[in-house]
């Protein structure tokens, strides 16, 4: 069998996979129900055996206490769920649903794919994704932002060749507004802004919360919400009726609660809109923001296309409020699929990064194409038009040390700003001082802003976990001391800092690769979860 790079889409409602067939084209991967995307849902069936996907979401009817969803809004943080007096991780979770999407015949393959993750998710959260892939047992090639994996995939139908496209993410928990242009096969990040909190789950909130209070008022049972059964029902009517509702003026909900209540609940497209217009709202704040921060770096920018993905993407008041906002009217495409399809070409342009060096000879690069030709299977001819293709990012949170001013009070300052590309074209330097007589430390700790705009604030920013650092051994000197400060980051997202008390030369180097876990801990739980069985039910 021929060698299959992977692309995978982790979402936070729906997840799915895919991988370039023999002419270049990204195929979705089935799961074992012929489906094309599986529920990122887990049931702890015992301590040994989880079950992912459809079955595991209707397993929330009958086991709710052992059932997870929606864990990719914990990614990054401590949150943990305990399963048979076992505490569970979102990166161990996370690691299932990755392991579920992996076809049968390659379950024992090493598997190198590229995981995508929304673009305004911070280092953090990023490193945790990277994190849930190596304990699955991945090789994960690199991080993609899912509005880049999108346009990847659009270009590969309408080429972005020197256009601008705007990319509205609207997925099942976050939302992302990405602007990205296509310039001489790069394509590059111009600006990112979003919510890591906010997606479709929210939508189906607020209008289940609507459509129990209908329930209430025509049946009278107060007591329905309390029926774990019932509220489960509540929320797949709910979902069932928001997706009706994009191709649908109205649409019918039928409940039944267990002490024999029932009711036949109309809901409009205007009920639906009226609900969740603060939610709406919220989008256009991030989406008004990118385009200024957009234009602010590029004066006279303007935006060629716009494209819709993520499910929740196809409500109509999403395409009304785009095309108010841009003047664009808005195009779906694949809005389920898109992220998936495009980080497939994203994996085989990392891949052919990895081997085809772009200063060797064109019979030099061509041996290497013809190389990766043999083992995937893939048309030669097409692998050479994906070589030259380059994705440049950007950061979607500015980085910085605290410093005090000359009344000595505390503030970030910031090394690197919210959408500067990576890799930096060159380090950056600071020149700080010393502000105590015989000061023999500094703190070299890294900030990363937490607000939705960046601030000097130090509350207003998070301590990166894994970067404390401190310039120690420096002479007893009168305050004053030079101190500089070099900073880099990587394309891969890997930090350097490296402090020095310029006099004597004293310095200390710090490389930082942001995350929740070390090496240790991923190998630990590497170990532990490769021994529960995944599966997608009875299949």
């Amino acid at each position: 069998m021929a060698e299959r790079i992977y692309g995978i889409d982790l979402g936070t409602s729906n997840s799915a996979i895919s991988y370039v067939d023999s002419l270049g084209v990204p195929v979705i991967q089935e799961n074992l129900d012929g489906d094309l995307s599986t529920p990122s849902v887990v049931w702890f069936e015992s301590k040994a055996n989880t079950v992912v996907g459809k079955l595991a979401r209707e397993e929330k009817l009958f086991s709710p206490n052992d059932v997870i969803e929606l864990v990719k809004r914990s990614i990054g943080t401590d949150k943990k769920w305990n399963f048979s007096g076992k505490p569970y991780t979102p990166e161990e979770i996370s690691s299932l649903i990755l392991r579920s999407l992996i076809p049968d015949e390659a379950a024992d393959d090493e598997i190198s794919a590229v995981i995508t993750v929304p673009a305004y998710f911070g280092a953090k959260e990023r490193e945790a994704t990277r994190n849930a892939g190596q304990i699955a047992n991945f090789n994960v090639l690199e991080l993609v932002a899912e509005p880049v994996a999108a346009a990847l995939y659009y270009d590969s139908k309408q080429p972005l060749k020197d256009k601008t496209l705007l990319v509205y993410d609207l997925g099942g928990g976050t939302f992302d507004a990405t602007i990205v242009q296509g310039i001489d096969n790069t394509f590059r990040v111009i600006a990112t802004d979003g919510d890591a909190r906010l997606g479709g789950a929210d939508w189906d909130k607020a209008l289940g919360e609507f459509i129990l209070d209908k329930f209430i008022e025509q049946t009278g049972d107060e007591e329905a919400e309390n029926d774990e059964t019932f509220v489960a029902k509540l929320h797949e009517q709910t979902v069932n009726c928001k997706e009706a509702l994009s191709n649908a003026e109205s649409a019918t909900v039928r409940l039944a609660s267990d002490s024999g209540s029932r009711a036949k609940i109309a809901v409009t497209r205007e009920d639906l809109e009226r609900v969740t217009a603060p939610l709406l709202e919220q989008t256009e704040i991030p989406l008004t923001r990118v385009l200024e921060t957009a234009k602010e770096k590029e004066p006279g920018l303007t935006i060629d296309e716009v494209i819709l993905v993520g499910g929740s993407s196809r409500m109509t008041a999403v395409t009304k409020l785009v095309e108010r906002l841009t003047g664009k009217k808005p195009l779906l495409v694949e809005p389920d699929l898109a992220v998936a399809k495009g980080a497939a070409l994203a994996a085989m342009i990392s891949k052919l990064g990895g081997v085809v060096n772009a200063e060797s000879s064109p019979a030099v690069q061509q041996q290497s194409i013809a190389q990766i030709a043999a083992e995937t299977g893939i048309d030669a001819g097409q692998l050479a038009a994906l070589s030259e293709k380059k994705v440049a990012n950007v950061l979607p949170k500015s980085i910085g040390i605290r410093v005090v001013d000359h009344l000595n009070n505390p503030y970030i300052d910031y090394l690197v700003n919210q959408n500067d590309m990576i890799p930096l074209s060159e380090p950056v330097v600071r020149e700080y001082s010393t502000v105590a007589d015989g000061q023999e430390e500094v703190d070299l700790t890294l900030y990363q802003q937490a607000s939705d705009v960046p601030s000097e604030d130090v509350a207003l920013n998070d301590i990166i976990s894994g970067s404390e650092s401190m310039l120690t051994g420096i002479p007893p000197l009168p305050k004053g001391q030079p101190i500089q400060v070099k900073f880099f980051v990587a394309a891969d997202g890997m930090i350097t800092v490296e402090g020095t008390h310029v006099p004597s030369g004293r310095s200390i180097e710090s490389h930082v690769r942001i995350g929740v876990m070390n090496e240790e801990e991923i190998s630990a739980a590497r170990t532990t979860m490769m021994k529960v069985s995944v599966s997608q039910g009875d299949n």
